[in-house]
């Protein structure tokens, strides 16, 4: 019966600590395959990001621009400095504070110590826009992770959450 119990209680906390998936939206009717071209779309929206307490807007723009196109050039597409891109790629991101606190500690009715402590766990949330030369969005990509906590880990985590959302642009091609 113990077994089962520690069984249970271990299976709770795997399922309780899954990541959230990436979700991906696109416009069904855009058409991706002349896609060679990109740029950084630069409209009246754009701020750079909120900095915290580890890194700054800048260390966080500077990442997501370098990841997103080394990730783009290796898929094939060309950067372009000027002129007309075939699509423009835009981001933006957002600390969604804290999504987990734990406490714990050891308790004890006859003992007058008590030990708590809490663990907190900071996400933040990257969306990359793709925009056709009409600057009409024709795909999204978001993905939500724990933010790090020094500025290596902050940057591997824009480069690995990049990558997740770049494996799933341009969407496979519709079945004739």
């Amino acid at each position: 019966m113990k077994r089962l119990a520690v069984l249970l209680v271990a299976a709770a906390a795997i399922a309780c600590s899954k990541l959230p998936p990436p979700e991906f939206a696109y416009d069904k009717t855009a058409s991706f395959a002349n896609l060679k071209t990109f740029g950084w779309y630069e409209g009246k929206e754009f701020k750079y990001p909120r900095g915290g307490s580890v890194v700054d807007g800048r260390f966080i723009d500077e990442h997501v621009r370098k990841d997103v196109e080394a990730e783009l050039t290796r898929k094939g597409y060309q950067k372009v400095g000027g002129g007309s891109p075939d699509f423009f790629v835009s981001y933006s991101t957002s600390a969604d504070g804290i999504v987990d606190q734990d406490i714990y500690g050891a308790y004890s009715w006859w003992s007058p110590a008590v030990y708590v402590s809490t663990a907190y766990d900071r996400w933040a949330t990257l969306t990359l826009d793709v925009r056709d030369s009409g600057k009409k969005l024709i795909w999204r990509g978001a993905i939500s992770r724990t933010a790090g906590e020094n500025p290596e880990k902050v940057g591997d985590a824009i480069q690995k959450a990049v990558g997740v959302l770049l494996t799933n642009f341009p969407p496979a091609p519709k079945p004739a």
